[in-house]
């Protein structure tokens, strides 16, 4: 019709782009009125009293940790873990964001320490994946809700409970390093091609590996001794892209300079400073590059510790060289951490991440 014709004409002139934008930002009001908390059922997933359709959505949909058998399933759902899901009165049999939770008796340090997950004695509920079913609704805040209801539910059926925090993957680390490794090549031909004109201005400054010169030239030199090679970052790509270089016996470094174990230990410390700096450093407009983060900071959770080879899978190997990180909430100071990252970009972040920057290899809980 005419109204529509004018609508679409509208929508692709001059201010088209200004358009667009106003009219997302208002479709994003009406869903976050629609979706809003009072709204949403929260609901537990069992495998015994959940409709098998609810499950089987679930299941195909999990986006962190994908899942590996139908026992996988069993575990996630049985003793000492819990999974909740929000539904829309409009929508009964479809979740719109789920979270599975492990009851632990510490924070953990890697997904293998997920099993130890018990009913008795609980003190740690952790948070370890969180699944949004609709990309239409990813303007709205609804892993937050998620999050702040299922504390409660579970501060109620679980008094001994002292820490809420996530064991949570950093997804796209590798990309990053892979981006940073090949600009400061790009700029070392550049160097190389210059070199003369720089003896010639007097000027032979080094070219350093981060902007303010993160990684030190003599962690640069290890790197070379430990890959027996002068293109180290290079080699170190090239081992990372392999799913399975902290076992395969072809990433064994140079010239008999050890083990896979021996590289695995020793690729440690550059490794963890990289993603700490990656992390809490490496900025977008103000906030962290990366979006895990972003979602958990701007929720009101601290970082909390790195974890090296907390998720060895195929997945979190490539995403991020099997690191891993924990988030805590702690309830007390949630909202004060949530409005200084609103305001400043703040972030909090314990030893446990920071100590990586200074090159310590104690991350010790604080």
């Amino acid at each position: 019709d005419e109204e529509g014709k004018q609508q679409s004409k509208d929508l692709t002139g001059p201010n088209h782009l200004i358009k667009l934008q106003t009219l997302e930002r208002n479709i994003k009001t009406i869903l976050t009125s629609l979706f809003r908390p009072g709204v949403l059922n929260l609901q537990r997933i069992t495998y015994q009293e959940t409709p098998a359709s609810i499950i089987e959505q679930i299941a195909f949909k999990e986006a962190v940790h994908p899942l590996q058998s139908l026992q996988d399933l069993r575990t996630r759902l049985g003793p000492g873990r819990r999974c909740f899901a929000f539904f829309h009165p409009a929508l009964p049999n479809k979740p719109l964001v789920f979270v599975h939770v492990a009851l632990l008796q510490e924070i953990p340090k890697s997904m293998s320490d997920l099993q130890y997950a018990t009913e008795s004695n609980a003190t740690c509920a952790t948070f370890y994946s969180i699944t949004s079913t609709e990309p239409g609704l990813a303007g709205v805040e609804l892993g937050n809700h998620l999050i702040k209801s299922v504390v409660h539910v579970l501060q109620n059926e679980y008094p001994t409970l002292t820490s809420f925090c996530t064991l949570s993957p950093i997804p796209k680390f590798n990309n990053w390093l892979e981006g940073k490794i090949v600009r400061y090549h790009e700029g070392l031909l550049k160097k190389q091609q210059s070199k003369q004109d720089s003896e010639d201005n007097g000027s032979d400054s080094p070219l350093r590996f981060m902007d303010d010169g993160f990684l030190h030239p003599s962690e640069l030199q290890q790197l070379q001794s430990i890959f027996s090679s002068e293109s180290s970052l290079l080699d170190l790509l090239e081992t990372l892209k392999s799913p399975t270089w902290h076992t395969s016996a072809s990433t064994s470094t140079n010239k008999g300079e050890g083990s896979v174990s021996t590289l695995v230990g020793k690729l440690q410390p550059v490794l963890m400073k990289l993603a700490a700096y990656y992390l809490t450093i490496e900025r977008h407009h103000g906030r962290p590059l990366c979006p895990v983060a972003k979602f958990h900071i701007r929720n009101g959770a601290e970082m909390y510790r790195l974890n090296y080879m907390a998720d060895t899978s195929s997945k979190g190997m490539r995403n991020s060289c099997g690191l891993m990180i924990n988030y805590r909430y702690l309830l007390d100071e949630i909202e004060t951490n949530r409005v200084k990252y609103e305001i400043n970009g703040d972030v909090v972040a314990r030893d446990g991440v920071k100590c990586w920057l200074n090159g310590v290899g104690n991350n010790e809980e604080n």
